[in-house]
């Protein structure tokens, strides 16, 4: 009688061996899942860069005439949140989160107005939809703001 023994050796490769993923990202099925705040196929771009900058535009309340209207966006400490200056010519930021190619205004009270709304960016453009409250005279203004991101040439 004969016998034998047969050995298999799987060759089973790691699709994440030789992929790195930053900034606490994980890497399953050899792609990076990233930590919120961060996006990229190696979770290196804070999510809120495409956002920052100056934006020229106007906005739009109640269905009047558009205003001119130049906006900035500066970082927060988490990658994932913004300031806006300027949108309706307050002297203090509003407060925005970002997720990819969008951003929502919690509502925040600034002074006696309360602010809040979402919007989103696509390319060089950005449109944000803002609702305003004053809290003393009880107006309410629903806006549009559409800019073009400003870019040296």
């Amino acid at each position: 009688m004969l016998a034998s023994t047969v050995v298999f050796n799987a060759c089973v490769k790691d699709p994440c061996k030789d992929i790195i993923c930053r900034n606490n990202g994980i890497c399953r099925d050899g792609r990076c899942k990233c930590a919120t705040g961060f996006e990229g196929p190696n979770c290196s771009v804070k999510m809120y860069e495409k956002f920052i900058g100056t934006w020229d535009g106007s906005y739009r309340c109640n269905g009047l005439i558009p205003e001119t209207m130049t906006l900035i966006v500066a970082p927060e400490t988490e990658p994932n949140k913004i300031s806006i200056y300027n949108i309706f010519s307050q002297t203090v930021a509003i407060l925005a989160v970002v997720d990819i190619d969008k951003v929502t205004i919690p509502e925040q009270t600034l002074g006696n107005i309360t602010y809040s709304g979402n919007g989103y960016i696509e390319s060089k453009y950005i449109t944000l939809y803002i609702t305003q409250r004053d809290n003393i005279t009880g107006n309410y203004n629903s806006c549009v703001y559409n800019g073009t991101k400003f870019t040296q040439p």
